[in-house]
């Protein structure tokens, strides 16, 4: 026979009376959790909203979505997505965010039907335009995706990001000319951004007006709202034009703006020390080198480097620890990869076994 608490509990769920005893969340908390990346915390929240009937189901299917996408959960974004249209067909971040699910399952062919709806419905929405193009070139249409990128770019006067993509597109349609135009309106845009900097440099050295790029990428190394990784590529690109004093100054740069970034430290590193090393300066590339690795100790791309540098002056007694380092690192990730096959030549350049 069940105990009277028991007994008590049954009749109640009986009776009918709810299952949850706290008080139900709000849509405005859900929301909040969300924007702080905190998914793990939403979905109940708007599953129990959702069985309590205590929002706009549409809205709550929509942010299921979106947990979901973020999760890696695609067929349970787009399910949630559809069912959020299917309750209010006018919702434009659930077609929008439909349209990318779409494509991240690599549907490009859908993507493009739902994002030229969500453009023809919302025509002076530059996202709508910009995720339309980016579908479109996926799915192989260059014409359509450059028309795509140009009307986002128009609506969006104040962004780079819809002219990068059009100066890709134009990269593989072979339009040199316009692509360099495009890449310049985009450093107007932008002045002092690496990437639009260094897309521009690419795409000048290419057409043969090397020099005209040397300006936005001095530009570019010298603005602190780029990161260290971008300053190391602004570097190489000066590095690439032939300009190797401002390229190790910007190297040297990117260096110092790695703070405790560990891989933007790796990055600067490295780019530094190829550069001081193709310009015949070997000796700052190993100071630099052995710099980072006192704070990345036993670090198989910086040790390599450094073994390798060290292999060619004749110092084997001191690149051979480095290189079998790195070499243990290499073939244990990987025994076929160039770099454990690399590293073994080294060794043996220096009469060591792996």
């Amino acid at each position: 026979m069940p105990s009277l608490r028991v007994a008590a509990l049954a009749a109640l769920v009986a009776a009918g009376c709810p299952a949850h005893t706290t008080p139900p969340p709000t849509m405005a908390q859900a929301v909040e959790a969300i924007a702080d990346d905190d998914c793990a915390a939403a979905e109940p929240m708007l599953h129990r909203l959702l069985d309590e009937q205590l929002g706009d189901p549409a809205q709550l299917h929509h942010y299921l979505g979106v947990c979901r996408q973020t999760a890696g959960d695609l067929p349970g974004a787009e399910a949630h997505y559809r069912e959020a249209l299917r309750l209010n067909p006018a919702l434009y971040e659930s077609i929008n965010n439909l349209g990318v699910v779409l494509g991240e399952l690599g549907r490009h062919d859908e993507a493009v039907a739902v994002l030229g709806m969500l453009a023809q419905a919302y025509p002076d929405e530059p996202e709508a335009h910009y995720n339309l193009g980016f579908e479109q070139a996926q799915a192989g249409d260059l014409e359509g995706a450059l028309a795509s990128f140009r009307r986002a770019a128009e609506l969006d006067t104040c962004g780079a990001q819809a002219l990068l993509q059009e100066s890709e597109v134009l990269r593989a349609l072979g339009r040199l000319d316009e692509r360099i135009e495009v890449l310049q309106e985009a450093v107007r845009r932008l002045p002092g951004d690496g990437i639009c900097a260094v897309a521009l440099a690419r795409a000048l050295r290419e057409a043969g007006r090397q020099q005209e790029a040397v300006a936005p990428l001095l530009a570019a190394a010298a603005d602190p709202a780029n990161d260290a990784s971008t300053v190391a590529a602004v570097a190489l690109e000066l590095r690439n034009l032939g300009h190797d004093d401002h390229a190790l100054a910007a190297a040297r740069g990117a260096i110092a703006r790695a703070g405790g970034d560990d891989e933007a430290l790796r990055v600067a590193t490295l780019s530094y020390a190829l550069i001081a090393r193709a310009a015949g300066r070997g000796d700052d590339a190993e100071a630099v080198l052995r710099e980072a690795l006192v704070r990345l100790p036993g670090h198989r791309e910086l040790s390599f480097f450094l073994g390798g540098l060290l292999a060619e002056q004749g110092r084997c007694d001191e690149a051979i620890p480095l290189l079998k380092a790195a070499n243990a690192a290499f073939v244990s990730a990987d025994p076929a990869s160039p770099q454990a096959r690399e590293t073994t030549r080294a060794l043996e350049a220096c009469g060591a076994a792996p």
